[in-house]
């Protein structure tokens, strides 16, 4: 059982990717039980997400050293079988669409595409992980644009909320989806090479910093389209909170400090390797 749970990879994610829905809850105003609900469902969603790329992932993982040396594939030391690996899957998907059947036919689409585009992500004729540009984008509405916009729908919420803004405040979360990816193959890019095609394999890891610190940038400036066109405090819809003073200045500070700290702890490992030699940050 023990190595099943390690399928998921739950301590690759926890930190990070849980709180896209579950702030997309707290928008709608959820209620606690339903703010249980949203994070068990895409507790489940994420996992997901993770075993399955790690079953079609089997023999590229094989040439990882990193990654058989930590045991991040349990299929490749052969401590799981493929049976069980998808019966898994299969677990984790009935919780999750079960879940958003009970709260919201709408939120229930947006965690179906979720795991749509999960599976597409990594399945053997589809892989698009290993497309172009593709592979960016797609990581950015899986783990980001989707999974906000399930637990904002989830929880009730009103889609006419973004009216104003366009897609101003679910683009946010897009947008950092796809930073977490570049921050990934960025780590990854030396392993990469050679074994698998990813986006920053094809344009060297200069280029992939450069790309990052656009990706940054946009962010930073969705931020303020959103803090121009709401006030942020407004946007909290739990009395107890939206009442403090000041508390829509903390919220705005709070993430523009998070949009900056998120990709220099991401790639902490890789700047320390460029200050030792500024060669390896321009391959």
């Amino acid at each position: 059982m023990s190595e099943y749970l390690r399928m998921m990879r739950v301590k690759d994610w926890i930190k990070f990717y849980p709180f896209f829905p579950l702030i997309g809850a707290l928008l709608a105003n959820a209620s606690l039980v339903t703010f249980i609900l949203i994070g068990i469902a895409f507790f489940c969603v994420i996992g997901y997400g993770f075993v399955i790329n790690n079953y079609f992932d089997v023999e590229i993982d094989k040439k990882h050293a990193g990654k058989i040396k930590v045991n991040k594939n349990p299929l490749v030391a052969g401590t799981v079988t493929k049976r069980g690996t998808l019966t898994l899957c299969g677990l984790l998907i009935a919780i999750a669409i079960a879940i958003s059947g009970l709260l919201d036919w709408i939120g229930l689409l947006f965690t179906f595409m979720s795991i749509l585009f999960l599976t597409i992500y990594s399945a053997r004729y589809t892989r698009l992980k290993e497309r172009f540009f593709i592979d960016i984008i797609s990581h950015g509405m899986m783990f980001g644009l989707f999974p906000f916009l399930a637990g904002f729908t989830l929880a009730g919420g009103d889609l006419a909320l973004f009216s104003s803004t366009g897609l101003a405040i679910p683009g946010l979360f897009m947008i950092v989806g796809c930073e977490a990816l570049i921050t990934h193959q960025i780590n990854d890019y030396r392993e990469d090479l050679g074994i698998t095609d990813t986006t920053i394999v094809r344009i060297g890891l200069k280029n992939g910093w450069f790309f990052l610190f656009v990706l940054v940038s946009l962010s930073i400036i969705d931020l303020e389209i959103v803090a121009h066109y709401f006030e942020i405090g407004a946007l909290i819809n739990y009395e107890a909170i939206a009442d403090l003073p000041g508390i829509g200045m903390i919220v705005h500070a709070f993430a523009l400090t998070y949009l900056i700290a998120y990709p220099i702890y991401m790639c902490q490992g890789e700047l320390k390797k460029c200050r030792g030699d500024a060669k390896k940050c321009s391959q």
